[in-house]
């Protein structure tokens, strides 16, 4: 009815039937609405998003300089859509230091910033590049993706986004996937992953390659839920061409997690500058308990010698200290090279609910190597978690690692505090 209004009222006032009131006095022109009903705002279609995380983070190793960094950092980013599915990303990711006494990365280069050798290294340098950018068509379980994108899988053991760092890593792929309630199914092919020393990190021999991993990376996962629990499956067949240390590396693994329970186990064969031609094999098993609202949990993580998880978010694994980092990413062969695998027997305990608030987690370790023979060291982890509201969390986190005197693995000490808000 609103589209037929001007043509009423100027019919009307040719007439004169309009009340003469309206005599002598300035006619405003109708301006009709134009907006069909329903159609929406174009700005619903465009979602900003904002990720900012400021830290403080001591960290020493025997035998370096201790390291302190006040760190920050902003991920800025924007969604455009959803049109019959098609949606598409874009994200930048700045950061910036305001204590610079600490090695932004564990090599012999000064291509990251701050860098002060003899230090600890802290792995945030500053940095701003593009950190996603892709699109994708979503619909019905379907997902088909392309771009700069975050891709973590299985718990982020074997392919994560290292999302504990400043600077998160990600990867240039192509997924598809399909997902229903009871299965899901999907493929990714990458030939570069963005790692997270930053975009002005060495690139290319003489020194070691920091900035990349360059090659070619399948990566198949699977998962089915059962009666009894939830069983998976995955094939990851990895080619790095940058890195001889990392080499090339193919593992095949089946999980089941069964209440309380969760196991895993995987085969890997390769080859490496470190390890020549090999196969190693990988189990973790733990169980998780809850008592009233809090949860215990004992668990053993174990690779073999040579075994390798170059993409993994390690900090999630083997101790906050982060002692393990490099051998597992398969990038050294421990210190001295006497790392032959790793055995993490591992207690866990984390209290919701507490005064003020907290969140308290904590966990014991200890390491050891592929057969037991030879003990590296125990590490004590803390953390307290504090929610503020929706967007803003608080955290304190401190870790030890002793290491053993018949190892040669150095004592580590770590504090780190964390804000952050997201929208």
């Amino acid at each position: 009815m609103k589209m037929l209004q001007p043509t009423i009222c100027c019919y009307a006032l040719s007439l004169g039937l309009l009340s003469p009131a309206f005599a002598g006095e300035t006619v405003v022109d109708y301006i009709p609405d134009t907006t069909a009903p329903g159609e929406p705002d174009a700005f619903q279609w465009l979602k900003p998003s904002v990720d900012i995380n400021t830290r403080y983070e001591f960290r020493e190793v025997d035998g370096l300089d201790p390291s302190n960094a006040l760190t920050a950092r902003a991920r800025v980013g924007l969604l455009l859509g959803d049109f019959g599915g098609f949606s598409a990303f874009a994200e930048g990711e700045f950061t910036g230091a305001g204590v610079t006494d600490y090695r932004s990365n564990p090599t012999g280069s000064d291509s990251t910033y701050p860098y002060v050798a003899g230090n600890t290294p802290i792995g945030d340098p500053q940095n701003a590049e593009l950190n996603r950018a892709w699109v994708q068509y979503e619909r019905d379980g379907f997902l088909a993706k392309v771009g700069r994108q975050r891709i973590i899988r299985n718990s982020a053991a074997f392919i994560g986004n290292v999302g504990w760092r400043q600077n998160e890593q990600t990867f240039d792929a192509a997924q598809i996937a399909y997902k229903s309630d009871d299965f899901s199914l999907s493929y990714a092919y990458s030939n570069r992953v963005q790692r997270i020393f930053g975009n002005d990190a060495n690139d290319a021999p003489p020194g070691p390659p920091l900035h990349d991993f360059e090659g070619d990376f399948h990566f198949i996962d699977g998962t089915y839920n059962a009666d009894f629990g939830k069983v998976g499956g995955y094939a990851y067949l990895i080619d790095v061409d940058n890195n001889a240390n990392v080499g090339e590396s193919n593992t095949y693994g089946l999980f089941t997690t069964i209440g309380g329970l969760y196991a895993e186990a995987a085969f890997q064969d390769g080859t490496s500058a470190i390890g020549g031609d090999y196969d190693a094999m990988y189990a973790h098993v733990k169980y998780t308990q809850k008592v009233g609202k809090a949860s215990l949990m004992a668990g053993i993580e174990y690779l073999g010698d040579d075994f390798k998880t170059p993409f993994a978010t390690v900090h999630a694994y083997n101790g906050f200290a982060d002692a393990f980092v490099l051998d597992r990413i398969g990038l050294r062969n421990g210190p001295g090279g006497t790392y032959e695998g790793l055995s993490d027997v591992y207690l866990g305990y984390v209290q919701p609910g507490l005064p003020g608030g907290l969140t308290f987690k904590g966990f014991l370790h200890y390491f050891a190597d592929d057969s037991f023979d030879n003990t590296y060291g125990y590490e004590a982890d803390a953390v307290l978690v504090k929610k503020f509201s929706d967007n803003l969390t608080g955290l304190i986190k401190a870790a030890y690692f002793f290491g053993d005197d018949s190892s040669s693995y150095s004592d580590i000490k770590q504090v780190t505090v964390d804000l952050s808000y997201k929208f």
